[in-house]
């Protein structure tokens, strides 16, 4: 069909299509399919269509995706459309088709490879080139090099020709350029583990480092070099601060970890004093207060002395609470792969809230206290600086990867699982007081022993120096890899933990690893887009209105977030999830300590007696209202949404209360042929309930936890 696949044939079919709506299912079926998307993208150079046909491409390659179509079919279109956008001289069709394929899952990892060379040879230093310092050009070149960046972040392009394309910057750079130098470079530091002669490129921009030319420069040289100095330094500092921070949270000694520190807070007070910056305000009161927190440890963990951090306690909490008030800018801490102020903001709030906690809390240990701090620092550098990977545009944003930063190890990432522990060992004295007399009180006592001794060995941990590497594995205590991450660095002291049974510290490691994924700052994508789902869902309820939608949409990020969890158990810590033999009462065990130990700890109450004429599972408590569980254990094949006995009873308990519902079910039934278990995604859905004799229908979010589970290695 060659006029099917003349270009402008296609093009005149594309623009009749492309009428501000979305484009029909078909389209690209009848323009002829990706041999017409190939055949029209070399004329499509410097045209503004060429940004929706590459929005097309994107939408219908994750639909082919979804098919379980060989996506090599693809590969000679996205080429070819990737070689329209990189061969574009507009600079903001040029960008803005950068980001999508960088952006893009699916079109990364067809086209990926042929963009990040490409890109490589686009992002030269513009003042070394004839014509280079047009701003288009210098757009363009700088877009090219944060493109590349973000391509090798994600495994496409050679890391190592990206690091050395920062060797060609000999001189002052225009601000944009230099801009995308400095973030590259932090970029570098966040997700790999570099030599520090990679940050030396920043002293070049500054003019730290006089620039090197074969003959004296002129003096038109000399001022437009003086004007980029100037121009850089904010950004510069700023990225060396980050740079300072990203290699602190990876030391493992306190003393290490200070030195970097300082180096940050010399950044940081000059990127304050250069721009009106109100994250690195934030950023260098939240350094500062850690500093002094750190600095307390060597000499013991007694209490705190309330003069030697009050004034920046103070200082930290009223800039926290300000971080809702202001956006932080594209320099600024949500880096530019991806828009992450929601989960940042959550983080500086939940860190003002932690500040006041520990106010009152100046009895609490100083190695605590430096934990909650660090923590939080962490959990907002890395909630800010993850790179997000999508499939599908318009209307399905669906996040299929994202790539966080390298801190898994080092002081900072077991001050996280520490704060974690001495959490989980509070949970745990609080319930044994509650439970004192009843069949339940025997087995919290021994974990809480568990916990209580594996503290200990923690905090010693804290205060002994890491052993020389080269230990025989065999001296070493065998421990879950959670508790070896919190004790690794010190064997001798993991040791100690030799008689303790294996069963009991994976029960403990379990517990922590249940806290830290229910008090996450930076949501996992999935559960944030099933939670959103679910609202939606639940938006024409006649009740889901004031208070009662952050009450249920925190009831639901829970809930969501405790399938998710369920979904990754392996059966050495929740073994009743490969019992065939569990019943309801191991579902109802494990819920309730899931939401005990998170922000519903005192208002979860069970088997709750008189409630819609019956007695309900578990209760939570919001002023006003309650929010009602129904468990169920289920080994039928019939799907949740077909159980209308169970979806009537959950919908029972609101004969005089909020008229939102959840039904949470443990399926015994494993998938046929032991084929591998569905999606987060397919175990969480939404029903209504018509009420007879009234206009109100109740609603009811249904969840599904996998039971009589096997183990990945028996699928097939």
């Amino acid at each position: 069909m060659p006029d099917r696949l003349d270009p402008g044939v296609i093009i005149a079919s594309l623009r009749a299509a492309f009428t501000g709506a979305e484009p029909p299912e078909d389209l690209l079926q009848q323009l002829g399919g990706w041999d017409a998307v190939q055949a029209v993208a070399p004329t499509l150079v410097d045209d503004p269509l060429l940004l929706p046909v590459t929005a097309l491409l994107a939408r219908d390659a994750y639909a082919a995706a979804g098919a379980g179509e060989d996506l090599e079919a693809l590969r000679p279109a996205a080429t070819a459309v990737a070689a329209a956008v990189l061969d574009t001289a507009d600079p903001g069709i040029f960008a803005s088709g950068v980001d999508l394929f960088c952006g893009d899952g699916i079109l990364s990892r067809v086209a990926g490879e042929p963009i990040a060379a490409r890109c490589l040879t686009l992002a030269a230093p513009p003042t070394g080139e004839e014509h280079g310092l047009t701003e288009a050009s210098v757009v363009r070149r700088a877009v090219a090099l944060e493109g590349a960046a973000r391509l090798a972040v994600s495994g496409r392009g050679s890391k190592n020709k990206l690091l050395g394309l920062l060797e060609d910057v000999l001189e002052p750079q225009p601000r944009r350029y230099a801009q995308a130098v400095a973030r590259t470079v932090a970029m570098a530091f966040d997700h790999w583990s570099p030599d520090d002669e990679v940050a030396d490129v920043i002293d070049i921009l500054t003019g730290v480092t006089s620039p090197s030319y074969d003959q004296a420069p002129g003096r038109e040289v000399l001022t437009r070099n003086e004007e980029f100095r100037k121009d850089a330094a904010p950004d510069a500092e700023w990225t060396l601060a980050n740079v300072a921070v990203a290699k602190a949270l990876r030391l493992t000694t306190v003393a290490d970890i200070c030195v970097a520190l300082d180096t940050a807070l010399e950044h940081l007070a000059t990127v304050v004093a250069l721009d009106d910056r109100d994250d690195a305000e934030l950023l260098r009161a939240t350094v500062l207060l850690l500093r002094k927190l750190l600095s307390s440890l060597p000499t013991g963990d007694g209490p705190h002395d309330a003069a030697t951090w009050d004034i920046e306690l103070a200082d930290a909490q009223a800039l926290a609470a300000r971080a809702t008030e202001f956006t932080l800018d594209r320099h600024g801490l949500n880096h530019w792969s991806g828009d992450r102020k929601v989960a940042v903001l959550q983080g500086w709030s939940r860190f003002a809230d932690d500040l006041a906690f520990l106010g009152d809390q100046l009895t609490r240990d100083s190695l605590y206290a430096a934990s909650v701090v660090l923590d939080d620092i962490t959990s907002i550098y890395s909630a800010s600086r993850a790179y997000e990977l999508t499939t599908g545009t318009h209307e399905a944003q669906n996040v299929v990867a994202v790539i966080r930063p390298a801190i898994a190890s080092g002081f900072a990432a077991r001050a996280g699982l520490l704060r974690h522990l001495v959490d989980h060992t509070d949970i745990l004295k609080g319930r044994l007081a509650n439970a004192e007399g009843t069949d339940e009180a025997d087995d919290l006592r021994a974990r809480l022993a568990t916990a209580e001794q594996v503290l200990e060995a923690a905090q010693a941990s804290f205060a002994t120096p890491p052993e020389p590497s080269g230990k025989p594995p065999e001296q070493a205590a065998k421990l879950p890899p959670l508790l070896a991450d919190l004790l690794g660095p010190v064997p001798a002291v993991a040791e100690a933990l030799g008689g303790v049974p294996e069963e009991e510290l994976g029960r403990l490691a379990a517990g922590i690893a249940d806290l830290q994924a229910a008090t996450a700052l930076d949501p996992d994508v999935i559960v944030t887009a099933t939670r959103k789902r679910m609202l939606a869902a639940l938006a024409s309820a006649e009740d889901f209105r004031d208070d009662v939608v952050p009450a249920v949409a925190a009831v639901l990020d829970q809930l969501i977030k405790f399938v998710r969890q369920r979904l990754n158990s392996q059966e050495s810590w929740k073994g009743y999830q490969f019992d065939p033999d569990a019943n309801e009462h191991d579902l109802h065990v494990d819920l309730y300590e899931w939401l005990c130990q998170g922000q519903f700890g005192s208002f979860t109450n069970v088997e709750v007696q008189e409630v819609g004429a019956g007695r309900v599972d578990i209760q939570i408590q919001f002023s006003g209202f309650h929010l009602y569980l129904e468990l169920k254990v289920d080994d039928t094949a019939v799907p949740v949404d077909g159980k209308a006995a169970y979806i009537r009873q959950t919908a029972s308990y609101r004969a005089s209360d909020v008229r939102i519902g959840f039904l949470v079910v443990l399926r015994m039934t494993p998938p046929k042929d032991k084929s591998p278990f569905e999606h987060l995604t397919e175990y969480v859905s939404h029903t209504t309930v018509p009420i007879k004799g009234s206009a109100t229908e109740r609603h009811v979010v249904m969840l599904e936890i996998p039971g009589n589970r096997t183990k990945p290695s028996s699928v097939r």
